[in-house]
């Protein structure tokens, strides 16, 4: 009796070692076959173009720059649902968005015709902060027509004008 409980011990103890042999053989997929299946889900999608992902120990590391915190969220979720992936370690960079000079170019704009419409030679062109004086000037008038234009507090001056 003692014989056949250790046989059935025996039994299921390499029964269960032999599962376990071929549970890991079928999930052995390595790093490389990851990533590859992780670069085709970027590459897939237009946003993610300078994503790049590297994957250790099915580890996924995402680094590159992304437009938003939308996108850089969208990309980790992405490369998660890859098959094998077990953490995604997100170091994407958002890039910084480029300032709206609509606002104040229109009101500079409007700001600086004022300024000028005494100088019958001179115009100006207003454009993402900055304006750039064009034209001639009498060399008495540069420094009043100067003084106003700093006055309007613009991102940078380029003074082009002539001075006669």
């Amino acid at each position: 009796m003692k014989i056949m409980k250790l046989s059935n011990s025996l039994s299921m103890i390499t029964l269960i070692f032999l599962l376990g042999v071929f549970a890991i053989s079928c999930n052995n997929v390595s790093d490389a076959d990851i990533q590859s299946d992780a670069q085709e889900v970027i590459a897939s999608n237009p946003e993610l173009t300078g994503v790049q992902v590297l994957v250790q120990n099915r580890v996924a590391t995402l680094t590159g720059v992304v437009q938003d915190d939308a996108i850089k969220t969208y990309a980790e979720n992405q490369v998660q649902g890859v098959r094998n992936v077990q953490t995604v370690i997100n170091q994407l960079q958002v890039a910084p968005q480029a300032p709206d000079y609509s606002v104040l170019d229109n009101t500079l704009n409007t700001s600086v015709q004022e300024v000028i419409k005494d100088y019958e030679n001179v115009t100006a062109n207003v454009q993402n902060g900055v304006i750039t004086l064009e034209g001639e000037i009498n060399e008495k008038d540069l420094p009043n027509l100067m003084e106003r234009i700093n006055e309007l507090n613009s991102e940078n001056v380029v003074n082009n004008i002539t001075v006669k």
